[in-house]
């Protein structure tokens, strides 16, 4: 009979969230203190390994410590052709949501990845694939869908879930990201259980950070002068909060009908690959342990690790 282990889950974030801090409070520092000490610039290899090392070894080395006890239920079935063609068609869908909640930060605070995708296109395309579309996907699914999700999962899949897509967006460490990182970790949980395997979150998230590795190469690519010349202008007069009221309606009702297909497609999902009636049982709350063992999902670890993160956001927007 599985166990709650939410508890544990709650520290492991928390251990991951005070090292990633840290560092990122430690390697702002290091340059003004050691000014010959140079760190890779954003968008770099050498920027991006360390990043996702910074959030990977601490969760290694948690895993081996609780003898990786979580990753005995990861789910990690083979996806067949049909299912990685219905994971791309949810992935697509889900763009025009992604865009809606990144446009409607960025009327609080700056796009957070614009710089970095800009400055990855000094390297060749599939050097910043590699780098943003393979990379992360791996570390970060690994992490948030697959250890975490296991730690939490007992509590039922609405609660894990939600708690870990929250995690998953808090642990961007800003308000731009938070909130589609937020919404997009729901769904990819979803699609996991549906799908019974953390390879489809994978691949969609690969597919989401490669069409915006695409969309930045398309930016600068080598259009012709005048073109080029009337891109920067529209890019000088055109701000988020410009926007008129129109392509706001039309975007929201673009994405919400995408968000409704998507759940028709993870339902679909579900049933193709055998998971029908227990992805539908776990939707009404049937997969929980009963009693008390299936409510105890929150833990001071758990509400620390979540606390620092929002800290570090509050600081930051009011720092910009």
């Amino acid at each position: 009979m599985p166990v709650n282990r939410s508890k544990q889950g709650g520290k492991l974030y928390l251990v991951m969230m005070i090292v990633v801090i840290a560092i990122s409070l430690l390697f702002g520092l290091l340059p003004k203190i050691f000014p010959s000490f140079a760190l890779p610039d954003a968008g770099e290899p050498g920027d991006i390994a360390m990043s996702e090392a910074v959030y990977y070894i601490p969760v290694l080395v948690f895993l081996i410590i609780d003898r990786f006890e979580p990753l005995r239920g990861m789910k990690l079935r083979p996806i067949g052709p049909v299912s990685i063609l219905w994971t791309l068609l949810f992935t697509v869908l889900m763009m025009p949501v992604v865009v809606l909640l990144n446009l409607v930060t960025q009327l609080a605070v700056p796009n957070a990845v614009a710089q970095t995708l800009a400055a990855s296109t000094a390297m060749p395309m599939w050097v910043s694939l590699i780098y943003f579309a393979v990379l992360p996907p791996i570390v970060e699914e690994f992490i948030y869908r697959g250890a975490l999700f296991q730690y939490f999962r007992p509590c039922g899949l609405w609660k894990t879930a939600l708690l870990t897509g929250l995690m998953f967006g808090l642990a961007h460490l800003n308000l731009n990201q938070f909130l589609y990182a937020f919404v997009l970790g729901i769904f990819w949980a979803m699609l996991d259980e549906a799908t019974g395997s953390v390879y489809s979150s994978m691949l969609s998230h690969s597919l989401v950070n490669g069409i915006n590795v695409g969309m930045a190469y398309i930016a600068v690519s080598n259009l012709p002068e005048n073109m080029v010349g009337a891109l920067e202008q529209a890019e000088e007069e055109v701000s988020v909060s410009s926007l008129s009221l129109i392509y706001w309606i039309v975007l929201a009702v673009v994405a919400g009908a995408c968000v409704v297909l998507s759940i028709l497609i993870i339902r679909h999902l579900a049933k193709i690959r055998g998971n029908a009636q227990k992805f539908s049982d776990a939707l009404r709350g049937k997969d929980r342990l009963p009693g008390k063992e299936g409510k105890k999902i929150f833990s001071v670890q758990l509400l620390l690790g979540i606390v620092l993160p929002v800290v570090v956001i509050g600081i930051r927007m009011a720092s910009a």
